[in-house]
């Protein structure tokens, strides 16, 4: 099976291989990823950025979660 990269960047860098049989799957992968973290990490910092790449670590595609509250004045947050 052909292995892909997933970095996985907010603030910090981790690089994963994961096992998958083709870049679709490895998009999927990617996202599944996002929206996880995003809901582990609550709330999540405000900019996530997962980055799929093949076995060579070229870029297949780069996926990004912004996350912005807005507190009403005088709410004392």
């Amino acid at each position: 099976m052909p292995t892909f990269y997933l970095k996985i960047s907010d603030g910090l860098e981790v690089q994963t291989p994961i096992d998958v049989p083709n870049a679709h799957e490895a998009l999927n992968a990617a996202l599944n990823a996002l929206s996880q973290f995003a809901c582990s990490h609550f709330p999540p910092p405000e900019q996530i950025v997962i980055t799929v790449m093949d076995a060579e670590k070229a870029l297949i595609a780069r996926m990004s979660f912004s996350f912005k509250i807005e507190y009403a004045r005088g709410l004392g947050v």
